[in-house]
C-alpha cells in the first residue's frame, strides 16, 4: 500500500484485520514527511511498515521513521520503474521502497519453505541488513536473508 493517512480510520483498520485473517500480508509505506511519526495504514497492527534508504544505506531525508511502527527500510531513491508511454523514469519515495518488501514477501511465500503466515514472513524480513539506525526498524531489506529464513 503506497498511500497514507495521518488520522486513524476504524474502517481501514477493519479492512486490514479482515485481509490479514484471510492470509493477506499487508505491507505499507511509512510516508514521506521526513518526520518521526506514524501514518496509516502503516501504523496499524498486522502491517509491515516500510521506510526508505538512500543508495548509501542511510535514512532518506524525506522518509518518515521510528520504531515502532517502521519494521524495516528498503531503497527508495532513484528507483527506475516503468512510466507512461512505454518509457522508464526514476522515482523517490517510500512508495518505491514498499514494493521491494512486498515482492520479497511473495518470494518468501513461494519458496516452498517454512514461511506460511504473515508473522513468519515478518520475522524473516527482520533478517535485514543492519544499518545501525533504530529509527529504521530492523535495517535495510536483505531479500536473500529473508528468503533463507524460510528454509
Amino acid at each position: 500500500m503506497s498511500f497514507d493517512y495521518t488520522n486513524y480510520s476504524q474502517e481501514l483498520a477493519n479492512a486490514i484485520k479482515y485481509a490479514n485473517s484471510k492470509g493477506v500480508i499487508s505491507v505499507a509505506s511509512a510516508g514521506n514527511d521526513g518526520q518521526y511519526k506514524a501514518v496509516y495504514p502503516g501504523a496499524l497492527p498486522g502491517v509491515i511498515d516500510v521506510a526508505s534508504t538512500s543508495n548509501d544505506d542511510t535514512q532518506s531525508s524525506f522518509t518518515n521513521y521510528g520504531f515502532p511502527p517502521v519494521w524495516l527500510a528498503a531503497p527508495g531513491e532513484g528507483v527506475v520503474t516503468t512510466y507512461p508511454w512505454g518509457t522508464y523514469a526514476a522515482g523517490w519515495g517510500t512508495s518505491f521502497s514498499t514494493p521491494f518488501v512486498a515482492g520479497t514477501a511473495a518470494l518468501m511465500l513461494g519458496s516452498n519453505g517454512g514461511c506460511a503466515t504473515g508473522w513468519q514472513v515478518a520475522l524473516g524480513l527482520a533478517q535485514a541488513d543492519p544499518i545501525f539506525d533504530p529509527a529504521l526498524g530492523f535495517g535495510r531489506l536483505d531479500t536473500y536473508n529473508a528468503v533463507q529464513a524460510c528454509h
